[in-house]
């Protein structure tokens, strides 16, 4: 063994060391003489020296094209091979350019952020399908924003009840044609209620002691999408946004603190025998006669609603019987009115403008753009008035004819 490393290593080790120098040298001068051709896909494109008032369509806001290009590198192999996409991108120079033109791409247009000028030097083509660069008037407009219902559940003892405003308006910049397709469609933001907690609402509560609860929309909750820009996001611009606003209404049983009054309706078709001649309300116990009224004695409540609402209609419901023919075991409708309801109405709106100028005085938009959705605020809790009793279980009665009466009994 040690006569055969003897004659590998140690005899005559000059010429062999001169040898593998050589080998060595010839290795790395062939290496970098290779000339290799190469595909990188995904390289960027940015366009400068725009005009101005003209745009690119597909241009992003940081300037570079929302699409990427392919391109076909020849040179050093050494040099190629460490090329990647994320070291290049395409730089069209549109200093001039009025109207669309086709960009043919090749090695000036071309930056690499690594080795710059290593890479001049070993590189002799640069080759890519040519551009359709299509410039277009650069507008700004203003595109409606609608804010739809949010997703998602409100926190544990919170109704949801509104959001406002629905509708602003987002000012955008862009190729012309495409900003007024984005008019004509307008734009679209949804928000996810299981991003507020219960505690953010307890808080809003504790501070107001208002059973309807606003949660202020974060900054960072208004931003848009806008599709022709790579779906790039952008904050709101509308000044009304600042308004912006998810109403909650903490569920608790409201009393509703008076003897609801009770009348029966007599059709005309009918009146022939059955009429207030001929039929009276029963009295018993959950029937009392008062001044002249007859009053339904059960303590109810209302859920659903604002107080500032009940306070604004208890003195204006009225249970209603229907009095008709009906066969036996069958019992009379009944439901409970609103009587005068445009006149409530105009009543809701204005106390409640009152009270949220207290709340917002500071805000001078409050009023200007609010009334509208405190009027449907106001028939939103008209439709779902509903009436409880102690323990929260709906009301249930039961009304029938009997002989000469009307009788209303709780079942």
């Amino acid at each position: 063994m040690k006569p055969l490393l003897y004659r590998l290593f140690i005899n005559s080790w000059p010429r062999k060391l001169i040898a593998v120098t050589f080998a060595i040298m010839t290795w790395f001068l062939v290496n970098e003489t290779i000339s290799v051709t190469r595909t990188i896909p995904n390289v960027p494109v940015r366009i400068i020296n725009l005009p101005a008032d003209k745009t690119v369509v597909g241009l992003l806001p940081n300037g570079f094209l929302k699409y990427r290009i392919s391109i076909t590198i020849t040179g050093t192999k050494s040099i190629v091979n460490e090329l990647r996409p994320n070291d290049l991108e395409v730089v069209i120079n549109a200093e001039g350019k009025k109207e669309s033109w086709i960009a043919t791409i090749d090695k000036k247009d071309l930056v690499n952020f690594n080795g710059e000028k290593e890479w001049k030097k070993a590189i002799s083509s640069v080759t890519a399908n040519d551009l359709y660069i299509k410039v277009s008037r650069l507008v700004t407009d203003e595109v409606p924003l609608t804010i739809n219902k949010p997703i998602g559940d409100p926190p544990q003892g919170y109704q949801f009840l509104d959001i406002w405003p629905k509708y602003l308006t987002q000012k955008v910049s862009g190729p012309q044609e495409q900003v007024q397709t984005l008019k004509e469609y307008g734009l679209e933001v949804t928000f996810n209620l299981n991003r507020i907690t219960k505690t953010d609402l307890d808080a809003l509560y504790n501070s107001s002691r208002q059973d309807e609860v606003s949660f202020f929309v974060p900054e960072s909750w208004k931003m848009v999408t806008l599709p022709f820009k790579g779906n790039t996001q952008e904050p709101f611009n509308d000044p009304r946004a600042k308004l912006l606003r998810i109403d909650f209404l903490k569920q608790d049983l409201v009393p509703l603190g008076i003897e609801l009054p009770i009348t029966i309706f007599f059709p005309v078709k009918h009146s022939l025998t059955i009429n207030p001649q001929t039929y009276s309300l029963l009295t018993n116990e959950i029937v009392v006669k008062k001044n002249g009224l007859k009053l339904l004695n059960i303590p109810l409540y209302v859920r659903d609603a604002s107080r500032l609402f009940l306070d604004v209609v208890r003195d204006h419901l009225l249970l209603t019987i229907i009095a008709a023919p009906n066969t036996p075991g069958t019992p009379l409708k009944w439901a409970v009115e609103l009587i005068n309801e445009q006149a409530l109405e105009q009543a809701y709106v204005l106390a409640s403008l009152k009270e949220g100028e207290s709340i917002h005085k500071d805000n001078e938009m409050f009023s200007k753009y609010n009334e509208q959705a405190i009027r449907n605020r106001f028939w939103d809790y008209r439709r779902q008035l509903k009436l409880y009793t102690e323990g929260g279980q709906p009301l249930n009665l039961k009304s029938y004819l009997d002989i000469n009466h009307v009788v209303l009994e709780k079942q």
